[in-house]
């Protein structure tokens, strides 16, 4: 008669310690990937005052948006021809590079040729294109 080997029974003061090499490693693993060893060092500066300076008032940017195919500068609806007029009567050629900048803004509804139009027209007049989007509102 054939008989089966008997399982060797685990006695009460013993410990599975099989997994707890490897577990061990895991833990040390993520401890080491997890500290820092370098420490953060901050920088000293000076915040700016507040204020503005008197050149820095002084300068006012153009705003040139279109919404809908409407060209509005400086709160002022205008059409293609005079926008034009208007940024060559502004000669921002001749301006500082602070004062040259001119705020494009968009909201991606536009006709493509109109806004590239605007962009080659500021730039021919001497001005600096700023682009200013509003995002979340495109096609």
């Amino acid at each position: 008669m054939y008989r089966r080997p008997r399982k060797k029974q685990l006695t009460q003061d013993a410990i599975p310690t099989t997994s707890l090499a490897d577990m061990m490693f895991l833990l040390l693993i993520f401890f080491i990937m997890t500290a820092t060893l370098a420490r953060v060092t901050g920088i000293v500066t000076d915040m700016p005052a507040g204020s503005k300076t008197q050149q820095a008032q002084a300068i006012k940017n153009v705003y040139l948006s279109i919404h809908d195919n409407q060209i509005t500068v400086d709160d002022k609806d205008m059409n293609l021809e005079q926008t034009e007029a208007y940024l060559k009567g502004l000669n921002l050629a001749k301006r500082n590079e602070d004062a040259r900048v001119v705020v494009l803004s968009a909201t991606g509804r536009e006709n493509y040729q109109l806004y590239y139009r605007m962009m080659s027209l500021i730039q021919k007049y001497g001005g600096v294109v700023a682009i200013e989007s509003e995002e979340g509102t495109g096609k």
